[in-house]
């Protein structure tokens, strides 16, 4: 887990309290200190099987900033050394770095550390730094909570950290503290854990919505308040689950009406637009699941909603918080990758087993009327997000109708492929559909240093899309083969692990959460890029419509792009009425009531609501 890391800012008050009879200041001076250092920093700050001549290389002799004579203190007791504290100059950024701040055992508990921190700081001031800095860990109690009593401040850098503080002000009683970003600027004032205000959080859609509505009862951060459904059993069992604490509506404007911060859309694909719109009008922050929209007259109408209510609004693809891209946007974003070159991704469902659940046995249930190409974000969505690019052309290929489509009663082609050009030349191949005859969940990128890439699901040994190769290169040109497994845990995954997608649905959550919260380092996918993941699928269907031809995937954050596309309400929907399209390219299939009739006996046959 990452250290908490706190700085100290210039012009911060700074004590300067005289040190109690007997005890002075030295600094480092001769090789029989190496020992005594060790002795002061045995208590968890250097391996017990150390040498006083390797933990002192280890921890200081091997930094080529530390001149030990003169960064290395000890504060002594009658001539002994008893404490110690190194101040040195970073040369990246010029920062003084606080390190190693040790008491000797048998000398701690009697209040002698705030002694270091004044030594510290006199010596931040003295080299002129822009701001000190020091790591440490909750463990350490007593030094953190001298850090906080020096006027050193908590650093947002890492997933968790606000939390992680929010608990460590609520066990040492301090009510708030200012916590800064990386970069020294201003995050926000947090409050202990119990003054912290939790965000309030209602969900419409109580089947998706139950990994969204779980996060807010498991984690201290959101509350959830308010449930709509207009399924009557859903939102019984619902009700069940969360208890009466939590209101329920089978409407969604009476809903609206009541006191929350943000709105969770889990209902119908279809219709997340137009919920997302109204729920900002009435001042709710809103995340909405895949996908966003189903028209460019909704694309165009969602942006603009969000521009003008000035609302937060977070699009829910899960699929980039899976371990793997996760993880590949965080090394791409280290520059381990080197320049974006390629990707490739896959969702690959067959849904024929559950078919009959997912949609009801309606002939006219979104999911059997939207096209290959509709639900296009779970494959193409990660790698956009991994390049941080917007794509500017596709071109779509649709595979031919087959019998699992017809037996699941859905009009449209199996599975659709995109080919899209990025922005800096970069392409993607997305695969994507409800009609493969297996799974396939999988993403791989190439760029300048090498490649990363998810092990595929077949791959059961390890895990799929939870696990992670790199085989990169610390130099462009150096090729060398070497394919590592790489980590993908970070500091929340082992409070995730084991919610839904692979723990996705509650980062998604975490990420939503900090944003209302404030964080400018929530990971998050905001509406510009939610149309960058979405538009290609729409105008591949086009470009297969077209016979193929490459199309412009247009940037709706331009005001002349928009109005281009602003009345434009072409989709699969047959609510499009004249301006829907078919579901398949060839026309929509003629699939008999029979079809749907015995998908409903299957339905009728499960046990969906534990009745």
């Amino acid at each position: 887990m990452s250290q908490l890391k706190m700085y100290w800012l210039p012009g911060t008050p700074a004590c300067d309290d005289p040190l109690p009879e007997g005890y002075s200041f030295s600094n480092y001076k001769v090789e029989a200190d190496k020992q005594a250092w060790t002795d002061c920093c045995r208590n968890g700050l250097v391996g017990d099987d150390e040498s006083a001549e390797e933990a002192f290389h280890n921890a200081i002799g091997s930094r080529e900033e530390i001149v030990p004579e003169r960064d290395v203190f000890f504060l002594d007791y009658q001539g002994e050394h008893i404490g110690t504290v190194t101040v040195f100059v970073r040369e990246e950024d010029g920062a003084g770095d606080v390190h190693m701040v040790a008491i000797r055992t048998d000398f701690r508990g009697r209040g002698l550390g705030k002694y270091l921190n004044q030594k510290a700081i006199r010596a931040l001031i003295e080299r002129n730094v822009p701001y000190g800095l020091l790591t440490t860990d909750e463990w350490r109690k007593g030094a953190v909570k001298s850090y906080l009593s020096a006027g050193f401040l908590p650093v947002e850098y890492a997933q968790g950290m606000q939390d992680r503080w929010e608990a460590v002000l609520e066990e040492y009683g301090i009510d708030s503290v200012q916590m800064l970003y990386e970069d020294t600027t201003p995050f926000r004032v947090i409050e202990r854990k119990g003054l912290a205000h939790k965000m309030k959080i209602g969900v419409v859609g109580a089947g998706r919505g139950q990994s969204m509505m779980d996060y807010c009862t498991k984690f201290g951060n959101a509350e959830l308040v308010a449930i709509c459904d207009n399924y009557a059993p859903v939102l019984e069992r619902a009700r069940r689950k969360y208890g009466d604490a939590v209101a329920y509506y089978d409407d969604f404007e009476a809903f609206l009406q009541h006191d929350m911060d943000a709105v969770v859309l889990a209902n119908f694909a279809n219709a997340h637009a137009p919920l997302a719109i109204r729920c900002m009008e009435a001042g709710k922050h809103v995340m909405s699941e895949v996908l966003p929209v189903q028209s460019m007259r909704e694309a165009v109408e969602l942006i603009e909603a969000v521009e003008r209510t000035g609302m937060i609004y977070v699009y829910g693809e899960n699929y980039c918080y899976m371990p793997a891209p996760r993880r590949m946007r965080e090394l791409y974003k280290e520059g381990k990758l080197g320049t974006f070159e390629y990707g490739e991704g896959e969702y690959m469902h067959n849904c024929e087993p559950d078919w009959d659940y997912l949609t009801y046995a309606d002939p006219n249930h979104w999911r059997n009327t939207m096209s290959a190409f509709y639900y296009c974000t779970h494959s193409l969505g990660p790698l956009v997000h991994i390049s941080g690019m917007r794509p500017v052309k596709v071109t779509g290929f649709e595979a031919p109708f087959n019998d699992r489509m017809y037996r699941m009663g859905a009009k449209a082609g199996p599975f659709g492929i995109e080919m899209v050009t990025l922005e800096n030349g970069a392409i993607l191949k997305s695969a994507h559909g409800v009609g493969p005859s297996r799974n396939s969940v999988w993403y791989t990128v190439y760029g300048s240093k090498g490649r990363m890439e998810s092990a595929r699901e077949d791959d059961r040994a390890q895990d799929g899309v939870r696990t992670l190769y790199v085989n990169l290169d610390e130099n462009e040109g150096d090729n060398h083969f070497d394919p590592q497994l790489a980590p993908t845990d970070d500091d929340v995954s082992e409070f995730f692990a084991e919610s839904g997608h692979g723990g996705a649905d509650d980062y998604m959550m975490y990420n939503f959460i900090q944003k209302l919260r404030g964080n400018r380092n929530a990971d998050v996918v905001d509406v510009y890029e939610a149309m960058d993941m979405y538009l290609p699928g729409h105008f591949a269907y086009r470009s297969v419509l077209a016979g193929g031809m490459p199309m412009d995937v247009p940037d709706l954050r331009n005001l002349s792009e928009r109005d281009k596309w602003r009345t434009d309400e072409t989709c699969t929907d047959p609510a499009a009425g004249e301006n829907a399209l078919p579901s398949y390219s060839e026309g929509n299939p003629a699939i008999p009531q029979e079809v749907y009739d015995k998908l409903q006996t299957k339905l009728d046959g499960r046990n969906l609501f534990g009745e």
